[in-house]
């Protein structure tokens, strides 16, 4: 089961481990490992040290492919209540699919960081069918979400929850944006997983679907009107008034669900070579035959120019 699932998509799980371990890695991981695996529970109690310790000898993804039957029946364990697809699956696409986004969010024109990975949620058939329900004939809005990398495994299992956010300055809710910058201030590269072939220092941001309803806050245009809605664009208990253009305050969870997920991977800085290169090494002999053309030429009008033999590569 574990193996069939990393073989049709090891990207997507990878991604799936790379969000449980930065959860488990923060010291807020009795709130954000959510849901927890419930073999790590004794009397209601959560057996941290044990599946920190567990999760330090999970194999990579390459490597589960790679020796198929040859791991041990509690890390296969784990990886499969991590893997799991009950609730949702989530599935690695083009990054061309990007253009689409973008075109979503209604910012196709601007520059803006191309996503190194770009992952798309689909949802079990009960939430589908709820979600639809709720929508009846409204249209769709889509926004981006920003938080810290430990956030994510909870994000997509639980989705976003407009009483656990502490922002107010524009009301009480989920807090959203049209602006992939500013949703990027909110999502600095975390500590993922050492063994992710994504790389281990992530940076995630949500694209969210929400439906057009009153209760998600914005500023937008009336039906079949010009003039901006402005009972829809404050937010309740706004300490800052209304909400501002390019920002999304929705106050009931059921109106917005994740639909994208953009990942960044911080490349790690490239370490110069150790070995010396020919400029290096003969840097005294370059700064003296530098020092008589120039003598010449002051004096005779003249540059000789001259390379020593076989200094090609170190050029290149």
């Amino acid at each position: 089961m574990v193996e069939h699932i990393i073989a049709r998509d090891p990207l997507a799980a990878d991604l799936k481990c790379s969000l449980f371990v930065s959860a488990l890695k923060s010291y807020k991981r009795d709130s954000v490992l959510r849901p927890f695996p419930p073999f790590y529970t004794i009397d209601q109690s959560k057996e941290f040290d044990a599946l920190i310790a567990d999760t330090n000898v999970l194999p990579g993804i390459r490597d589960i492919i790679q020796r198929k039957n040859d791991h041990n029946m509690k890390s296969m364990e784990l990886m499969s209540w991590i893997l799991s697809e009950k609730i949702f699956t989530i599935k690695s696409v083009n990054k061309s699919k990007y253009e689409e986004v973008q075109d979503l969010l209604g910012s196709a024109s601007l520059a803006l960081p191309v996503p190194d990975f770009l992952f798309e949620m689909e949802y079990c058939e009960k939430l589908t069918s709820k979600f639809q329900e709720i929508r009846g004939e409204r249209d769709l809005m889509y926004a981006l979400h920003g938080s810290r990398l430990e956030n994510f495994h909870s994000i997509l299992h639980n989705g976003l929850h407009c009483h656990l956010n502490k922002t107010s300055l524009f009301g009480e809710g989920t807090y959203l944006t049209s602006d992939l910058s500013l949703a990027l201030l909110y999502s600095p590269h975390g500590q993922g997983w050492s063994r992710s072939i994504l790389g281990s220092m992530l940076s995630c941001v949500a694209v969210c679907e929400m439906i057009d309803h009153p209760d998600v806050k914005c500023q937008v245009k009336k039906k079949d009107s010009f003039e901006i809605d402005w009972k829809r664009a404050r937010a309740r208990n706004s300490e800052g008034g209304d909400v501002p253009q390019k920002y999304f305050v929705v106050t009931n969870n059921q109106l917005l669900r994740v639909k994208y997920v953009l990942v960044y991977s911080q490349k790690p800085p490239q370490r110069r070579s150790k070995k010396p290169s020919w400029f290096s090494t003969h840097k005294f002999a370059i700064m003296m035959e530098c020092a008589e053309q120039d003598f010449d030429f002051l004096h005779h009008g003249q540059r000789v120019e001259t390379l020593p033999p076989d200094t090609t590569a170190d050029i290149m």
